[in-house]
């Protein structure tokens, strides 16, 4: 039997105001999960106010109508829970986790900060440093300056290509006016999902509707994920990068993916992982093991609304060739898009996929942000479909993922290299 037969469907139901419900029963231990996903990342912002998403991420948490600045934190280490956020270019998300017994806080929080945040100038200026000094640790970070670079490369004009995080000089133009106005525009009922997880069943929306059933979405229906498309980014000539910091030698090359709801996403996702996904792995085997010239080889794939990106990251060891280790790496693209993968490559990758979708939800918290972002950006059955497919991908199916996006032509080269190297 199939493992996605196993994982029902959430109950996914929208209120008055427009504010979508998605409800996960798990009965397992005595935990509630509650996340809130907008559908306005970085994509949605202005290219000259890069980073506003991630500075409104921060601002949620730093004063609204009902909880004063840092009380949203204080509430939830008092109750002995969790909380946490995350923006990315399609969708910002808020979590809390809490006993059984006390979740209904975090559905207090999360409409009191969706209708009155409150923006002090004050608090806008300290976080402002706040952000800055982690911007700062990023480009201090040779393998995230790294991957910055590259992903600006690839995306070009696209929205993808901006940080998330944004640049100075786009975060020193971001005042309260700016914040104020992405908020009113995304943060409103009809652009945003809420998903409840874990000890709970059809009570849970009679608590919500208690706390959002007044709720009304703004005139103007938000803009969802900045207006991008699952059009497949244009291909241009093969691109360079090369950065100068750290100690060793670093590449990571990007290659064309496909949008997450594209079927072919998962017959990709299970190419990678016979590529470079683990010890098992041809690139592992390859250039760790047998040639001795890397410490370590990888694979991961963007889950996107718009056209997405697959990134291969190799680290060097001490003395070795970054010329041998491109040739020979780009040689391994080349003879996957014509061979394919073997059988015993394809159980294995199924298997290692299989294995990660399953404990990527072993808490109710992991499951409630799946969920969320699912129901978000793409439909309510898109975990379990996307399982599915991981499961029934046949190897002509494979071989077709392989051809199309390992098109060593249509990729962007980054190379992180130390100061001395040649």
């Amino acid at each position: 039997m199939s493992v996605a037969a196993g994982w029902p469907p959430p109950d996914v139901r929208r209120l008055a105001g427009g504010l979508t419900v998605g409800l996960v029963e798990r009965r397992q231990a005595p935990v509630v999960s509650t996340v809130v996903c907008y559908r306005a990342g970085a994509a949605a912002e202005p290219a000259e106010l890069a980073g506003l998403a991630h500075f409104l991420e921060h601002m949620m948490f730093k004063g609204s109508a009902g909880y004063g600045p840092g009380e949203v934190d204080r509430v939830t280490q008092r109750l002995g829970g969790y909380n946490n956020a995350y923006t990315s270019h399609d969708a910002t998300l808020y979590q809390f986790s809490f006993a059984a017994d006390r979740w209904r806080e975090a559905l207090s929080i999360e409409a009191d900060r969706m209708a009155g945040l409150r923006l002090e100038a004050r608090q806008v200026e300290a976080e402002r440093e706040v952000i800055l000094e982690e911007l700062a640790m990023v480009e201090d970070d040779a393998w995230d300056a790294l991957e910055l670079a590259v992903l600006a490369e690839f995306y070009g004009d696209h929205p993808y290509a901006r940080p998330v995080i944004g640049r100075r000089a786009s975060l020193r133009r971001i005042g309260r006016e700016e914040l104020a106005h992405f908020h009113r525009r995304h943060y409103r009922p009809g652009g945003a999902v809420l998903v409840v997880a874990g000890d709970v069943g059809e009570e849970a929306f009679a608590a919500i509707e208690g706390c959002f059933g007044s709720a009304e979405s703004a005139a103007d229906e938000p803009v969802t994920g900045g207006g991008v498309t699952a059009d497949p980014a244009p291909r241009g000539p093969r691109r360079r990068v090369e950065l100068r910091r750290g100690e060793l030698a670093r590449l990571l090359v990007a290659l064309p993916a496909p949008p997450a709801v594209d079927p072919g996403y998962a017959a990709l996702r299970l190419v990678l992982t016979g590529l470079a996904g683990g010890r098992s792995s041809r690139l592992h085997s390859r250039l760790v093991e047998k040639h001795r010239l890397c410490s370590s080889v990888g694979a991961e794939i963007d889950e996107t609304v718009g056209p997405g990106v697959a990134l291969l990251a190799c680290e060097l060891l001490p003395g070795a060739s970054p010329a041998e280790v491109e040739r020979r790496l780009l040689a391994e693209l080349e003879r996957l898009a014509g061979d394919g993968l073997t059988a015993d490559e394809i159980a294995r990758a199924r298997r290692q996929l299989v294995a990660e979708w399953v404990f990527s939800r072993e808490t109710v918290g992991q499951e409630a942000m799946a969920t969320a972002t699912a129901v978000a950006l793409f439909e309510a059955e898109h975990e379990r479909r996307h399982l599915e497919r991981i499961e029934a991908c046949s190897p002509g199916q494979l071989g077709l993922a392989a051809a199309a996006h390992l098109d060593a032509g249509g990729l962007a080269i980054g190379w992180s290299l130390p100061e001395e190297t040649p």
